[in-house]
């Protein structure tokens, strides 16, 4: 790998994306900052402040972003010398789901099993830790996919969001890290099942029981909850109908309907 510092042509204003947590906004930012700039493996990043500037973040939030980025083995942080491209932007899409099998049924099985691993520990802290303001920012969140999904039924939105803001609510920072890698990953299977297939309504619902356990302090209960909305018989049945088409989707969405 070249250790000779690239030309940065800095661009007046980046890109900014709406919503989302600040270290996966900054993640995102970065990404695409690598990517418009053709920087390729071997080129060096400009400086922290150039991007503390830039993305009007913090020094903590920033390198939190660094750690994501490393972890996927998209950068590489040399302390004392600076952070360096470690694969080119074409190769980025293929990157997280690289640890897992190369079958989708097998990468499908080994998500899930990962997930029920993370977001168990992370229901289950966050039921003991989480303050009021939290609850409410999770009902929050959960409204307004509700109010989105009433508006435009077709309204998807992206893998993981419920997730990723319970597992903020625990304030550990590795939790939050691999569910990031884990809804990269989740994103390359067969369109990322983003689609839900006609889910959407079980989501909320689930996620309502879920955060309504949590209210209470119920861990027990919250564990069985998060156990159950992440089957993999359901998963396998969605990745199949994701497989086969409009028509089975339609069927599968007009199936699910009176249980939405």
């Amino acid at each position: 790998m070249s250790n000779r510092d690239t030309q940065i042509h800095q661009t007046p204003d980046l890109h900014r994306l709406s919503g989302g947590r600040v270290a996966e906004r900054v993640v995102q930012e970065i990404r695409l900052y690598i990517d418009s700039n053709n920087l390729e493996a071997g080129h060096k990043l400009p400086p922290e402040r150039f991007f503390i500037e830039q993305l009007g973040v913090s020094r903590s939030s920033l390198r939190e972003a660094m750690r994501v980025l490393s972890t996927l083995g998209l950068v590489e942080v040399r302390h004392g010398d600076g952070t360096y491209v470690t694969a080119p932007p074409e190769t980025w899409n293929a990157s997280s789901p690289a640890i897992f099998d190369a079958t989708e049924e097998n990468a499908l099985r080994n998500l899930v099993e990962t997930r029920m691993g993370i977001e168990l520990a992370a229901a289950t802290a966050a039921t003991e830790r989480a303050t009021e303001e939290d609850f409410n920012q999770l009902e929050e969140f959960i409204d307004t996919q509700t109010r989105a999904l009433a508006e435009d039924p077709a309204f998807r939105w992206q893998p993981l969001g419920f997730e990723l803001i319970m597992v903020e609510v625990t304030g550990n920072t590795w939790l939050y890290e691999v569910e990031l890698m884990l809804r990269e990953a989740w994103q390359s299977l067969s369109g990322g099942l983003r689609a839900s297939v006609g889910r959407n309504g079980e989501w909320l619902n689930e996620h309502r029981a879920i955060l309504a356990s949590m209210r209470t302090r119920n861990v027990l209960q919250v564990q069985r909850l998060v156990m159950a909305h992440l089957s993999l018989e359901r998963f396998e049945e969605d990745l199949r109908s994701q497989r086969s088409g409009p028509t089975s989707t339609s069927r599968r969405g007009r199936s699910t309907k009176g249980r939405n």
